[in-house]
Order: C-alpha cells, then structure tokens, then sequence
C-alpha cells in the first residue's frame, strides 16, 4: 500500500452529509469518495493546462515547439493507456 498522509478537512455539516450519503450509496467510503474527486479535478486541471499548450502552440508559431507539441501528446496518449 502506498504511504498516505492524514490531515484534517472541514465541510459544512451539509455538504459533509451528502458526501456520506453518496460515498456510502457507491460502496465508497468517505475518504474514498474525497480522493477520487480531488484526483478527478486534479486530472482536469492538467488537461486544461494541456489544452492551453496547444493553443498557444496553434496560435503563434514563431514560438511554438513541435518537440514540445510531441512530447504533450505522447505524455497525454500515454496518460490514457
């Protein structure tokens, strides 16, 4: 198992009690459930940053690398395999 580290969260006691109760209804638990969400927004942050290369490397080709277009793509394809 990977070494993991505890710390503490704090959650409007609403919002906490949907997440047990979701959590809970898909076999989850609670820190289960608040990995798989960071990691899922973490994995769209670097995909909007991904996305945001290729823009800059479409818009001005004065600066643009095709190393660097090349490597992003083969770090996304792999990424998804």
């Amino acid at each position: 198992m990977k070494r993991q580290i505890a710390f503490t969260l704090r959650f409007d006691p609403m919002l906490y009690e949907r997440i047990k109760a979701v959590s809970g209804s898909s076999g989850l638990s609670v820190t289960s459930f608040v990995q798989d969400a960071v990691a899922k927004r973490l994995r769209e942050e670097d995909e909007a940053a991904l996305f945001d290369a290729f823009t800059v490397v479409g818009e001005d080709s004065e600066e643009s690398s095709v190393e660097f277009a090349r490597d992003a793509q083969r770090e996304a394809a792999l990424k998804d395999a």
